[in-house]
C-alpha cells in the first residue's frame, strides 16, 4: 500500500469511522473508497475520479486534499 492510501486508511481508521459511514458522507462507493486505501486506482473510472474521489475523502477525514492530490500528481501510473 501506498503512502496516499495509507495515510488515508490510517486516519479513517484513527477516528474510528468504518468505511460505511464514509461512503454515505462522499457517497462515494464503498468498493471505490477501499481501492484508494489500497492504492489500486486501475480499477478507478479513470484518473480524474482517482483525484476528485481522493479530495472528497479527504475533506471528509479533516486532512488536506491538495496535499494528497499534488501527491497523486508527482506519480507516473496516473
Amino acid at each position: 500500500m501506498g503512502d496516499v492510501g495509507a495515510r488515508l486508511r490510517g486516519e479513517r481508521e484513527r477516528r474510528g469511522i468504518g468505511i460505511d459511514e464514509v461512503e454515505r458522507e462522499t457517497r462515494i462507493r464503498a468498493k471505490f473508497l477501499l481501492a484508494i486505501e489500497e492504492e489500486r486506482f486501475d480499477t478507478l473510472p479513470g484518473p480524474a475520479y482517482v483525484r476528485a474521489f481522493v479530495r472528497d475523502y479527504a475533506e471528509q477525514l479533516g486532512l488536506d486534499p491538495q496535499s494528497l492530490v499534488n501527491e497523486l500528481n508527482t506519480r507516473p501510473d496516473l
